[in-house]
């Protein structure tokens, strides 16, 4: 290798010069801090005074949020109405199923009850509409009656059909709204329960 130091031709030999200062920006004001304006005085503001003479009252900025504490106990997955809920359904389908198994078990040894019982649902159902069928047929025949032998008009006599529910608020019943239910129908003021 060759150390030697040349010079091209024509040119003279330069060394750079040395800086005899070291640069510095120029000193900076500290930075006022940030504030939060208000034109109504706030616990813990102070007065300032803004550049166009008006006053204000200051409250320095928060830059964190403070973080709310965590939960003392974390919240159930699911809650306590619904787990009781899933039991009793769990609970009632079961016993449908063990009801349901035995009556197929115990149906050739009941067949004779369950014959006695649909004979007998099928004459109270006949014996029902027959008693309701000769009370109302007999009723609308002494209304007629009576309608005939009076001199007014049977538009007047007739009375209206009135239905007039009574609800009475008070009682302790456990599930939804408690109390009573009175049904008025017709008859003048003679409440039927």
């Amino acid at each position: 290798m060759h150390t030697e130091a040349h010079t091209p031709v024509g040119q003279a030999a330069r060394t750079p010069a040395l800086p005899t200062a070291i640069w510095q920006p120029a000193p900076q004001p500290a930075p006022a801090p940030a504030l939060t304006l208000y034109q109504v005085p706030v616990p813990g503001a102070v007065q300032v005074q803004l550049p166009d003479g008006r006053f204000a009252w200051g409250k320095p900025v928060e830059h964190h949020l403070t973080a709310t504490p965590p939960a003392t106990t974390p919240p159930e997955a699911m809650p306590g109405w619904a787990k009781a809920v899933s039991l009793i359904a769990g609970s009632l389908t079961v016993m449908a199923l063990g009801s349901a198994t035995a009556l197929r078990i115990a149906a050739p040894a009941l067949g004779g009850l369950v014959d006695l019982l649909d004979t007998l649902w099928k004459v109270a159902l006949t014996l029902a509409v027959i008693l309701f069928g000769v009370g109302l047929t007999g009723r609308y025949l002494f209304a007629k009656a009576l309608c005939a032998n009076t001199t007014t008009p049977p538009a007047a006599q007739q009375q209206p059909m009135v239905f007039a529910p009574q609800i009475d608020t008070g009682g302790t019943r456990l599930l939804g709204r408690s109390g009573d239910v009175n049904i008025q129908l017709g008859d003048g003021n003679r409440n039927k329960q």
